[in-house]
């Protein structure tokens, strides 16, 4: 989703900065940079607080100022709550809720005399409850009352913070989890097939409905938009007993409750 949130501002004339783990980024930075000149990647893990401070260092000398914070990164590793360990726990709560924190005390400095714009993505597992969820839930709550926070603080001061709760968006990160398994193309086809009857409107999302909310937000159509947390879920939190229906075929059933307890996908890639 961070990839083409990128595409999506940079076609509209913004410099973009990302980062991530993955040196691929610099393959996405290139693509930007013909639309955006200037636009560039840093390589970073998120979970690190000087690498943030690292990649927040580089921003600034290179840009001077930052005008929108997008905060896409996230990762999810779900596990029994009462299995769940501290570290595990731990380093969900770093990746995704002590990094905008890091950026907010990095960038909110050069944004107080001229305003400014963060967007936080989100999930629909900060408002609907699914078993053995707890420290991705818990990090997603938190991010969206960081952000009301951020709101009430800051609005005086023309800075807006806004959260996109998505619902179920296919990315490159989703197709590999499923391809893990190691599933026969029947089974894959069964595998996405249950992930989009999770949606009412029996379909999941595209990245670039997310990119073209975020653009929204983050522009001046969105201008009047603060301490909002908008759902781009296809009505997915208005029937959460969806998230409950098992129609996995059986002979996956064991590999998918696996994937499920011991990995995790970075959501920027």
């Amino acid at each position: 989703m961070g990839k083409y949130i990128a595409r999506v501002f940079a076609k509209h004339g913004a410099l973009c900065v990302i980062n991530g783990m993955d040196a691929s980024g610099e393959d996405t930075a290139e693509e930007l940079r013909v639309m955006s000149p200037g636009s560039f990647f840093v390589r970073c893990d998120m979970s690190d607080a000087q690498d943030v401070k690292n990649f927040t260092d580089t921003v600034l000398e290179r840009c001077g100022m930052v005008d929108i914070v997008v905060n896409n990164v996230g990762i999810n590793r779900s596990d029994p709550t009462c299995a769940i360990d501290n570290e595990r726990f731990e380093y969900t709560q770093q990746v995704n809720l002590r990094s905008i924190l890091r950026l907010a005390r990095a960038f909110l400095p050069g944004m107080l005399n001229r305003g400014g714009v963060f967007l936080h993505i989100s999930s629909i597992h900060s408002q609907v409850a699914v078993p053995n969820n707890t420290a991705y839930a818990s990090s997603k709550s938190g991010m969206e009352a960081f952000s009301r926070a951020l709101a009430a603080r800051y609005g005086s001061l023309g800075i807006r913070s806004n959260v996109i709760c998505p619902g179920g968006i296919f990315t490159g990160g989703m197709d590999k989890v499923i391809a893990g398994l190691g599933a026969d193309e029947a089974c894959y086809r069964e595998l996405r097939a249950h992930c989009e009857r999770r949606q009412p409107d029996y379909g999941n999302g595209s990245p670039y409905d997310i990119a073209h909310t975020a653009l929204f937000l983050c522009s001046r159509m969105g201008s009047r938009v603060n301490g909002a947390t908008v759902m781009v879920d296809g009505g997915a939190v208005k029937q959460a007993h969806v998230f409950y229906e098992r129609r996995l075929p059986p002979d996956c059933e064991e590999r998918w409750r696996q994937t499920l307890l011991n990995k995790f996908t970075p959501v920027f890639s």
